[in-house]
C-alpha cells in the first residue's frame, strides 16, 4: 500500500514555501518563483495539491513531481484521474469539471500519469528545528494530529454517518464553509496548509491556513514562506 504520509526534513533546505493549487498554471507558478528569487538548487516548494485540470498547461504541472526542489500532496484532481478510467460517474465528474484533457491522451500517458498520482501522499509532515507543518489538500475534522494521521493510513472506508480523514483530506470543505463550535486547534502540530476550495486571500481558522485563491480562474498564487 502506498504510504499516505510523507515527512520532510526541512533542515536541509535554505528556504521553504507552501503554494496553493496550481491547475495547470505552470507559467503562473514560474513567474511567481521568479519574482521571489526561489533558489532551484538549495530552496523547496510544497503544495496542496490539484496540479492539474481548468489549466491549460497540466503536462507540465505534472512535470514538477520530478523536481527535486518540489513535492506536493495529493489532490481531488489526482484522485480522479486515478479512478475515473473504472468510474465512468466519476469520469463525467472529472470531465465537467477541467478533465478533459486527460482522456484526449494515450492509455500509455494516462497510466503513466496514473501511476505518479498514486505514489503521491495524502499527507506531508514538514518538520523545522522549532516547528511541525502540515500540509493537507482540502480538510481536517480530527483535532489531534497524531489520530488524524492513524485514521489517514486506514485509506478510505465507508461506515455509515461517517466519512473517512482519506476522504475528508482529499474532498472536505467543512472548516471552511461552515465553520462553527464543533472545529477547533489541531494539536501537536503548529499550522496546517489546506487548499481545495477558493478563498480571495490566505485565510486562517484555528491552526489552518487555507491558501487557494483560484489559480487558472484569478491568474493569482499564493506562496508563503514558511522557512
Amino acid at each position: 500500500m502506498t504510504n499516505h504520509i510523507q515527512i520532510i526534513d526541512g533542515s536541509s533546505f535554505k528556504s521553504i514555501f507552501v503554494v496553493g493549487d496550481l491547475h495547470g498554471s505552470y507559467h503562473l507558478l514560474m513567474s511567481h518563483l521568479n519574482a521571489i528569487d526561489f533558489d532551484f538548487d538549495k530552496d523547496l516548494l510544497i503544495c496542496t495539491g490539484d496540479l492539474v485540470d481548468k489549466g491549460k498547461e497540466n503536462l507540465e504541472c505534472f512535470s514538477l513531481i520530478k523536481k527535486t526542489w518540489f513535492r506536493t500532496v495529493r489532490g481531488n484532481h489526482e484522485e480522479m484521474c486515478i479512478k475515473s478510467l473504472f468510474d465512468s460517474k466519476l469520469r463525467h465528474l472529472h470531465e465537467r469539471n477541467g478533465g478533459e484533457w486527460f482522456y484526449q491522451l494515450s492509455s500509455h500517458q494516462q497510466h503513466k500519469i496514473i501511476k505518479s498520482f498514486e505514489d503521491l501522499p495524502i499527507v506531508i509532515e514538514l518538520e523545522l528545528l522549532d516547528k511541525r507543518i502540515g500540509v493537507v489538500h482540502a480538510d481536517i475534522d480530527i483535532h489531534e494530529w497524531g489520530a488524524f494521521k492513524a485514521d489517514i493510513m486506514q485509506g478510505d472506508y465507508w461506515i455509515s454517518g461517517m466519512v473517512s480523514a482519506y476522504t475528508n483530506a482529499l474532498w472536505g470543505r467543512g472548516r471552511v464553509k461552515n465553520y462553527s463550535d464543533n472545529y477547533d486547534v489541531v494539536e501537536n502540530i503548529d499550522a496546517i496548509y489546506l487548499g481545495h476550495t477558493i478563498v480571495k486571500e490566505m485565510t486562517r481558522l484555528d491552526n489552518c491556513y487555507y491558501i487557494d485563491v483560484g489559480s487558472s480562474f484569478t491568474q493569482k498564487l499564493c506562496i508563503t514562506k514558511i522557512k
